[in-house]
């Protein structure tokens, strides 16, 4: 077992990381150096280390900044957690030393703050990597004998250096609190996609095409499944015990039959096992399956990619369906920590070209009005009876207008009513904008009609202005 820490020998993560061990029954871990925060994630990262042991927060200086910063690159689980007293003693070089700057972690030298001011007053302070790393530095010179460090006692003796004073920690209660955490991985492990229409076999295709994970498919149609086999699209079919072994599951069902089909499977899943479902609605999934992921320790985060074609079907499904688009991300309690980041790294991968993070109710809110309300109004729009004979009297406008009331109403009549809340206020307001030019016309008031369509023409113009790189034109 190996076990990256933060520091070098003789510091107080290497201490940390041996109680560790000993609570786990590791037998002979391999205990691995890293410095600082950031190198423990990159051991863990590319798979040098199998755990990793960095301090969180101290009762005195509070939150240790460059874990938090390091750890948001980071998908992982925190498998043990310890408050341990922390102990400071100076060391100087030699015994008749004199020195003017003390130098160590920035954390020690916060934690013993006070004292240092009211024993050494005016001394410099000086920041180093690592309270063990300042000892060793002492001692073979790369720190100037008019130096003193701040670390641990058995750093200093190990160094050969001097005792000059010891606990000068400010709180005499003074603890850190340690973390041994696992990382948590997505890429090369299995996946399953359930539902295989044109967004599941699309998206299917793009993990086969674009990452070395294994790919299972499941539909509730299984010739479909059978071709997606037949196609290359899928590694094999899903069966009931994948379930309960795979790594990550992606749903992509209507969304009453998501609801149905995670609270069926995710009391099956292993622990740590991940799920984002791609439901254009997210309030109520977020709400209800947040709460079931997290009773059963299994990760959930909402997901929902801006893409998609007039009609659906596998048949319409290809790998780079995703390219360039956006996906939306939603966390739910049951999202881990580094799990935004670990998926987002994840879709990129698969060709998005960004991700967006926010909370359900945004979510909905937003999408009831680009994406439901549009829906809305080619739906009705299509319907005139003089709409079929367009042909010859269109300049494009009708084609944009009419493309996506191509819809499908079973799944879309789920989304409406699941949305209503944020849909309707979004309905609303435009029969009270098409209203009002309405009015205009039938009474013939030019001026006031051109009033509504000028605020019409500015209320767009802002609208480019303030997104310059991605007008909606």
């Amino acid at each position: 077992m190996r076990i990256a820490y933060q520091g070098i020998p003789g510091s107080n993560s290497e201490a940390a990381a041996a109680i560790f061990a000993a609570n786990q029954g590791f037998i002979s871990p391999e205990y691995i150096p890293a410095i600082h925060s950031m190198g423990v994630v990159e051991l863990l990262n590319c798979g040098a280390a199998d755990y990793g042991v960095m301090a969180t927060q101290n009762l005195v200086a509070g939150q240790v900044e460059e874990t938090k910063k390091a750890l948001a690159g980071l998908s992982y689980r925190i498998v043990d957690a310890q408050w341990i007293p922390v102990h400071h003693c100076l060391f100087s070089k030699r015994p008749d030393a004199e020195f003017n700057c003390i130098a160590s972690h920035i954390q020690a030298l916060g934690q013993c703050r006070e004292n240092l001011s009211r024993r050494y007053p005016g001394m410099e302070l000086r920041e180093v990597e690592d309270t063990a790393i300042a000892a060793r530095y002492l001692a073979d010179g790369r720190l100037p004998e008019t130096t003193a460090v701040l670390c641990r006692k058995n750093a200093g003796e190990a160094f050969g250096l001097h005792l000059v004073a010891e606990n000068l920690e400010d709180d005499t209660r003074n603890m850190t609190e340690f973390i041994l955490i696992k990382p948590i991985r997505i890429l090369s492990k299995t996946i399953i996609v359930a539902g295989l229409g044109l967004m599941g076999g699309s998206m299917a295709k793009a993990i086969k095409a674009y990452t070395d994970c294994r790919v299972l498919g499941w539909n509730r149609t299984r010739a479909v499944a059978e071709q997606a086999l037949d196609d290359g699209a899928i590694d094999a079919i899903a069966s009931d015990e994948d379930f309960a072994s795979c790594d990550m599951l992606i749903p992509v069902l209507y969304p009453e039959a998501t609801l149905d089909f995670l609270k069926e499977k995710i009391p099956l899943m292993k622990k740590d096992a991940v799920v984002v479902d791609l439901v254009g609605v997210k309030t109520r999934l977020v709400n209800e399956i947040g709460a079931l992921a997290l009773e059963h320790g299994v990760r959930y985060t909402g997901g929902h990619p801006m893409a998609g074609l007039a009609k659906a079907g596998y048949k319409r499904s290809f790998a780079d369906l995703y390219k360039g688009c956006s996906m939306i991300l939603v966390p739910s309690a049951a999202t881990a920590p580094g799990d935004i980041e670990e998926l987002s790294r994840f879709f990129r991968g698969l060709g998005f070209g960004g991700i967006k993070i926010c909370s359900a109710e945004t979510h909905d809110q937003m999408i009831a009005h680009t994406s439901q309300l549009a829906h809305v109004v080619s739906n009705s729009y299509v319907k005139s009876p003089v709409s079929s004979n367009y042909v010859g009297f269109s300049g494009g406008s009708y084609k944009d207008m009419t493309r996506i009331a191509c819809l499908n109403e079973k799944v879309w009549t789920e989304l409406f009513i699941w949305n209503g809340e944020a849909l309707l206020p979004e309905i609303d307001g435009l029969i009270n904008n098409m209203t009002m030019i309405r009015n205009a016309i039938e009474n013939g008031d030019a001026k006031t009609l051109e009033s509504i369509l000028r605020q019409g023409r500015i209320a767009k113009e802002r609208i480019d202005a303030v997104n310059p790189d991605q007008p909606s034109d």
